[in-house]
């Protein structure tokens, strides 16, 4: 083999590189913006899920309820006179004498 076929043989392995570098970086650049678009989903997806839920928790709280308490009815003696009826006295009012003068 001579040395010009040899030379033209690097050449063109030199494009045939060349050129499989330019699709190598090309798939690169292509690789990384898949990395990327995937990257800010997983973010937006963590931002999601770091985020505090807010839960409403329905209490139950326990109203004490009032007892009735009935009092037994006081048993009056059969001679009292009922409670419905004024007791007045038979015996008529006198009056009162008016106070000494209190000054000496």
């Amino acid at each position: 083999m001579s040395k010009e076929t040899i030379d033209a043989i690097q050449k063109s392995l030199l494009v045939i590189r060349n050129q499989l570098d330019k699709e190598d970086a090309e798939t690169k650049l292509a690789a990384l913006q898949l990395l990327m678009g995937t990257s800010q989903s997983v973010v937006a997806m963590a931002k999601k899920l770091t985020k505090p839920k807010v839960v409403t928790k329905k209490q139950k709280i326990a109203i004490p309820q009032r007892k009735i308490v009935k009092q037994p009815p006081i048993k009056q003696p059969p001679n009292s006179i009922s409670n419905d009826k004024e007791r007045r006295s038979t015996q008529p009012i006198r009056p009162q004498p008016p106070l000494s003068n209190q000054r000496n």
